[in-house]
């Protein structure tokens, strides 16, 4: 677990959780855009009935990564620029704590980001942003360099001056996490780097006999999203969803002592076996984006009286960002994570997006 500068106690804000109501046919398709705009993914989770086969989904979706040592120089080489970031999807996340240490990324979109500390900063002489994180001691700074921008060649003034940055202040190698995947399919290329490691993503899989799960009905069908009654329909979903993928006894209708937790499960529920299959590692959008996609198409086409199917993704805690530009930091968890709820034969689809008090989504 990361150690991070603690909050100052009078600047305090809560944690917060986005809920929104996609359809499934709309042309603006908020479920797989709110996965696109997500870059930074560790951990992505599918609960579904048993008779669904997830696990071949996910190995058929999920490909490699890699890990490689590589200077931030190496980065901004033109070749490197040539055959890695102009034509494919390239990300890149290096080691350390973001609200401490310097944290460099490539988002997929060409843009490398520097979230470096004051002095770290000052030392570089490249133009950057002050951080929106409110950190108790010191300051942090964000610079973004567009790796696909004219000016990123050796003859221009403004390469030179990154260039230099780079040699003399930050001239170490850095152990990246590495994506590189196709950009029409999201499927892994081969990252031909001296030195670079493939690595495959874990699977992990297991059932849940006669769980006890929440119908969506109400949460799917809602005219007036700002009801009470919706809202804490809302938040009992969600609540259950993280009570699952943690494997707690209590999706089972298990009492727990009411003087430690006084959860159950909400009625109307559905009583279903469950499969639920987890992937870890460095994960493509695209490709959560295409399990997402068939994931859709099977609900559509479940019987009415089977359980949802729900999608749960975990981005890197110590990601520069959460969805988009919005910056992220870690405070006491790191968490930006979405939730997509799929439910029989429904054309719409609940999108849940958390994030720390830390993070400028919005």
């Amino acid at each position: 677990m990361s150690s991070h500068v603690p909050l100052p106690r009078e600047r305090h804000s809560k944690s917060k959780l986005f809920v929104t109501l996609s359809s499934l046919g709309s042309k603006k398709k908020e479920h797989l855009k709110c996965i696109t705009s997500h870059p930074f993914n560790h951990r992505c989770t599918i609960i579904a009935p048993n008779s669904l086969d997830i696990g071949q989904l996910m190995k058929a979706h999920m490909g490699c990564y890699y890990r490689a040592t590589l200077k931030l120089s190496d980065l901004i080489d033109p070749a490197f620029i040539a055959a890695f970031v102009k034509n494919n999807t390239l990300l890149a996340l290096s080691p350390g704590r973001i609200d401490t240490d310097d944290v460099f990324a490539i988002d997929g979109n060409g843009t490398l980001i520097l979230n470096v500390c004051k002095d770290t900063y000052e030392s570089l002489g490249i133009v950057g942003t002050q951080a929106k994180i409110p950190l108790e001691r010191g300051s942090r700074f964000v610079i973004k360099i567009d790796l696909k921008a004219a000016c990123m060649v050796p003859e221009k003034k403004y390469y030179q001056r990154i260039k230099a940055g780079f040699d003399t202040v930050l001239n170490e190698g850095i152990e990246f996490l590495i994506g590189f995947y196709d950009s029409e399919t999201g499927g892994a290329l081969n990252f031909d780097v001296p030195g670079a490691t493939q690595c495959l993503p874990t699977v992990e899989e297991h059932m849940v006999a006669e769980a006890l799960v929440p119908q969506l009905l109400e949460l799917l069908a809602a005219k007036d999203k700002a009801e009470e009654d919706w809202i804490e329909c809302a938040q009992e979903v969600f609540e259950w969803v993280g009570l699952a993928t943690l494997g707690s006894s209590l999706v089972v209708g298990t009492r727990a002592d009411p003087e430690v937790c006084e959860y159950v499960v909400s009625e109307p529920y559905t009583r279903a076996n469950l499969r639920i299959v987890s992937v870890s590692g460095m994960l493509s959008p695209m490709a959560i984006s295409a399990v997402a996609h068939k994931l859709a198409t099977q609900a559509s086409t479940q019987d009415a009286a089977e359980c949802g199917t729900f999608l749960c993704v975990w981005g890197h805690e110590d990601a520069p960002v959460s969805w988009t530009s919005s910056e992220h930091g870690y405070l006491t968890s790191g968490e930006h994570m979405y939730v997509e709820v799929f439910a029989p034969q429904s054309d719409r689809c609940a999108i849940f997006q958390a994030c720390g008090p830390w993070d400028t989504h919005s």
